[in-house]
């Protein structure tokens, strides 16, 4: 065989002699091993004649080991795509990572500093990237909301379904205080816009009075004209969270996820009576102390602990101080035991949200990334379907962590979460070397563009 040549693939034959091997400058140093019989003492300490020969001597014959191995120069960067490509994504090659990859070439290839080729080939795989995702997304930091007093901000959430009850009801709606932790809970037939609107003003707002923001995701009941007549009519303000981002109203699904585990621990095997275990439920969540408080929802909402079964049972322990003779001494105390627990909650949650906090690197103006956006379409297996989809272009940062990114001829405002970098693919320099392709001239151009356009404010 000839080793001179830039695509060089060694002979299938079972032998071939050593003067065959030694036509190239490069492969001459490998013959030297082979001629001096050395080969096989050598291949645990010289890597590079492993990888290219993968040969024993015999009788001064050279004898293919297990198969035959091609050596590939980087003179030719165009070839030496066609054989990453042919190694990783080929029908038959299955898209798998870079252990499987590097292992499939060294098959039959190998050239100095083919493993960071196949790992930034592997990389800049779209195909990969579209189907399997990232394999580290970056995180936005974590910017905890902290309100300053009861009422201050009430999220809202619809849970279900659940079996249809005997009484006719099968979602939950829930509204829990984003300072004092107080949960509401109402048993509801459907999650309608009216309905919604009908149970919060009636049931939560009648009661407890009207908040000053109401936070949901981003419902149709909750974005519909009704609930916005509503939050116009008592002065609310209506906030909502970005697609696909549940963590924004955190404290409201953290709360749906133990309100359902303890309604299956009390509930009957025919899981027909949850709405009648509701109330019992709700008042074990109410007299339990927060972990980012320091107290029960109950005292921080009324400056006293609710009297439970263990209470009635075996007696409330001894406060320590006089009970109020008359109505003012009472309010006056009252007052005091609320500023103080309300001091102490503001303290804890910042203290907390300081723990919780997550840092990450920003995304610039201009930047092609991933989005993650899995859609369900008719007659397709999600199974089959690739969640990420892009590349798309950041256009504006309107916030800590949301972006507006345009997506072919869509643009979006999105989670810092859902966006991931993009790797572009790998394209010929012509100077014997291979980097991957820059961002393309109208992307550049429609990224200054929108960042001179004005933005408006986003809650999330």
């Amino acid at each position: 065989m000839c080793m001179g040549s830039r695509f060089c693939c060694a002979p299938t034959t079972p032998r071939f002699s050593v003067s065959c091997v030694s036509a190239s400058p490069r492969a001459s140093s490998h013959a030297g091993y082979l001629d001096s019989r050395s080969l096989a003492s050598r291949l645990c300490t010289d890597r590079a004649v492993a990888m290219v020969t993968r040969t024993l001597c015999c009788a001064g014959r050279v004898w293919p080991w297990t198969v035959s191995i091609a050596l590939v120069r980087r003179r030719n960067p165009l070839r030496l795509l066609i054989v990453l490509r042919g190694v990783h994504g080929s029908p038959g090659a299955g898209h798998f990572g870079v252990t499987k990859t590097l292992k499939r070439l060294r098959q039959r290839f190998y050239w100095p500093g083919c493993r960071a080729d196949v790992e930034l080939f592997v990389h800049c795989c779209d195909v990969c990237a579209a189907k399997k995702g990232p394999a580290r997304v970056p995180r936005a930091p974590l910017h905890p909301y902290q309100c300053g007093g009861p009422m201050e901000r009430v999220a809202v959430d619809v849970l279900g379904p659940f079996p249809v009850t005997d009484s006719g009801n099968r979602y939950i709606l829930v509204a829990m205080d984003y300072f004092t932790k107080w949960p509401e809970a109402y048993a509801v037939p459907d999650q309608g816009a009216v309905t919604t609107a009908d149970v919060l003003v009636r049931e939560f707002f009648c009661r407890f009075g009207v908040p000053e923001e109401l936070h949901s995701d981003q419902g149709r009941n909750f974005e519909s004209e009704v609930m916005a007549e509503v939050c116009r009519i008592l002065g609310i303000h209506k906030t909502r969270t970005t697609p696909l981002h549940p963590q924004t109203d955190g404290l409201v699904e953290q709360f749906n996820h133990t309100l359902a585990a303890q309604l299956a621990m009390v509930s009957s095997k025919g899981q027909r009576d949850w709405d009648k275990h509701l109330p019992v439920v709700l008042l074990a969540c109410r007299s339990a102390v927060q972990e980012t408080t320091g107290f029960t929802p109950a005292m921080l909402m009324f400056g006293r602990e609710l009297r439970t079964p263990v209470a009635l049972a075996f007696g409330a322990p001894p406060d320590g101080g006089e009970h109020a003779t008359d109505t003012p001494t009472f309010v006056s105390r009252l007052l005091f035991s609320l500023d103080v627990g309300h001091g102490l909650a503001r303290s804890n949650q910042s203290a907390a949200g300081q723990k919780q906090k997550r840092f990450g690197e920003p995304l610039s103006v201009g930047a092609r990334v991933w989005l993650y956006n899995p859609q369900r379409k008719k007659g397709l297996c999600p199974k089959l379907q690739s969640a990420w989809v892009g590349p798309c272009l950041v256009l504006s940062r309107l916030g800590e962590v949301v972006y507006r990114i345009r997506w072919g001829r869509r643009r979006m405002i999105v989670h810092r979460d859902r966006l991931a970098p993009y790797r572009p693919k790998l394209r010929d320099t012509g100077d014997g070397g291979a980097e991957p392709a820059g961002p393309a001239p109208e992307l550049q151009a429609a990224a200054g563009e929108e960042a001179a356009r004005p933005t408006r404010g986003l809650c999330m």
